[in-house]
């Protein structure tokens, strides 16, 4: 090749750069926002909003896992309406409401009384922050199983020790986890234990981050604790207790590991969530369609309560303003 067709190249390849860049680069204010986008989009698109196309399209058709001769061909609405008309899906949700509104109830009244007590600068406040948190690092299924053999019926240990005084009042062993009552609770009450440090740190952020002058004339004019709590503690900290209230509404909701780890939706299905129910449906009886259907109507769910937690605080705050 002589030095001219080098030459004619290496224009042609500059050229051909130029015209790359000015389409996608920096100087294209238009295009080059998106080309940085684009590996979070595709990485969102692979992981999100594909498999939510894939179940809107399960969820329209009969796909039997067990059965995958079964011709699949497009049945409408026919698996919402399976869903909405299986009694066991009524009684999986009244179980899992129940769930979240005892568990983030009690989480979020705990989680605010500690974070206020850390307020006041007690002495060993920051070994106590430790110890609050110490059940949030743990994973939720080494969180589970741990409860579960202290639960273990005549030999865990919470079940020797409340034994031992529930024995001695005449009462007899507590069957934490054979009682359909007494093993519902018990899964509550492990929630709270794990998710009240959640509770405590974002409400935590959110006392840290009110101003003092309120308080200062508050003081001056002669306010009590409890007014002093109720006009300007809580209305500030409306931000953060909507943020904690809705993360950990949906998390409630969603709770799988827990309850398939300690009582695997039992006794007989007095703990069975919806999860526990779509794992059922889609991993045991294998009717993936049904499954589907199931995990859109959850989604739908979850939706509309963020948009009523939101409204309604939305609501307040102004009415306080």
């Amino acid at each position: 090749m002589s030095i001219s067709e080098h030459t004619t190249a290496a224009h042609a390849l500059t050229f051909g750069q130029r015209g790359f860049l000015s389409r996608f680069g920096p100087s294209n204010r238009t295009m080059f926002p998106w080309v940085l986008m684009a590996p979070t989009l595709i990485i969102l698109f692979a992981i999100g909003i594909y498999p939510f196309l894939y179940s809107l399209y399960i969820a329209g058709h009969n796909v039997i896992l067990s059965k995958p001769y079964i011709p699949q061909y497009f049945v409408g609405l026919y698996q919402y309406q399976a869903v909405v008309q299986d009694p066991e899906f009524w009684h999986a949700l009244r179980k899992t409401l129940l769930f979240t509104v005892q568990a983030v109830f009690i989480e979020f009244w705990l989680g605010l009384g500690l974070a206020l007590l850390v307020q006041r600068q007690l002495q060993g406040v920051a070994f106590m922050r430790i110890f609050i948190l110490i059940p949030m690092i743990l994973p939720p299924l080494v969180a589970a199983l741990v409860w579960r053999y202290m639960f273990y019926p005549g030999a865990g240990l919470m079940t020797y020790y409340v034994g031992a005084v529930t024995r001695a009042l005449g009462l007899g062993e507590i069957p934490f986890l054979s009682d359909p009552v007494i093993a519902f609770q018990t899964l509550v009450f492990v929630d709270v234990w794990e998710w009240t440090p959640f509770m405590f740190l974002m409400l935590s952020a959110g006392l840290a981050s009110i101003p003092r002058q309120p308080y200062e004339a508050a003081e001056i004019d002669g306010a009590g604790s409890w007014r002093v709590f109720w006009t300007i503690t809580m209305p500030l900290l409306r931000p953060a207790i909507l943020i904690a209230v809705i993360i950990r509404t949906m998390d409630a909701f969603r709770t799988y590991e827990l309850i398939v780890i300690m009582t695997r939706g039992g006794p007989g299905n007095a703990t069975t969530t919806l999860n526990v129910f779509l794992t059922k449906t889609g991993l045991e009886f294998f009717d993936a369609s049904k499954a589907a259907a199931l995990s859109l109507i959850m989604m739908m769910i979850i939706i509309v309560m963020s948009f009523v937690f939101i409204r309604v605080f939305r609501s307040k705050t102004e009415v306080a303003e």
